[in-house]
């Protein structure tokens, strides 16, 4: 009884609309039949590096711990231009003096194996989402190839990233509060001591 009830419903329906459900309901049997189950395998074959990676670094985020910061705002002076990336001599003198605190009177501990060096650019929120992330970027990478190409930094123990305008410490909305926004951090992390 319900398949006939079932049966006078579709009926009831155009014919236009009956061929249009049903090359619907075909193009999807066929699709989860093949392609996206095969896909979902893909994809799954294709992450599993990418998680065994992202677990490896977790566990040697754990074992790190920050030792120093150094931020590059334009609190006290211009570091960077007006939407450029390039390193002011302010900017170049507060990484040097940065890293010399960090070496000490020896000179050679800056450079350790157990420490890694993130760089982060953070830009105000100025301008579109897009270009920020790319502005961000540019700059971190500007204080990382510094780092490496004049303090002799290991390329290996630094890392930049791109905040853009998402994290922003003042607010966006005044002057100084943009000014404070656009920075760079140097975040030196180093390995715990197993006790």
């Amino acid at each position: 009884m319900k398949k006939e009830g079932f049966t006078m419903r579709i009926a009831c329906l155009s014919d236009a609309v009956r061929i249009g459900v049903g090359a619907f309901v075909g193009a999807g049997l066929i699709l989860s039949a093949s392609g996206c189950l095969a896909t979902r395998s893909w994809v799954g074959d294709q992450l599993r590096p990418i998680t065994g990676q992202q677990q490896q670094f977790q566990t040697q985020l754990n074992n790190l711990h920050l030792e120093r910061r150094l931020v590059l705002d334009s609190s006290t002076g211009p570091i960077f231009a007006s939407g450029s990336a390039a390193l002011s001599s302010d900017a170049k003198r507060e990484i040097d003096q940065f890293v010399g605190d960090m070496e000490g009177p020896t000179g050679s501990a800056a450079a350790t194996p157990e420490r890694v060096f993130v760089v982060a650019g953070y830009t105000d929120s100025v301008g579109h989402e897009d270009y920020n992330y790319e502005l961000g970027q540019r700059r971190a990478t500007s204080v990382a190839g510094y780092l490496v190409g004049k303090k002799g930094l290991d390329p290996t123990q630094v890392r930049v990233v791109s905040y853009g305008a998402s994290k922003p410490v003042d607010d966006n909305s005044t002057r100084s509060g943009r000014r404070k926004n656009r920075r760079v951090e140097i975040l030196v992390y180093q390995e715990k001591i197993a006790s």
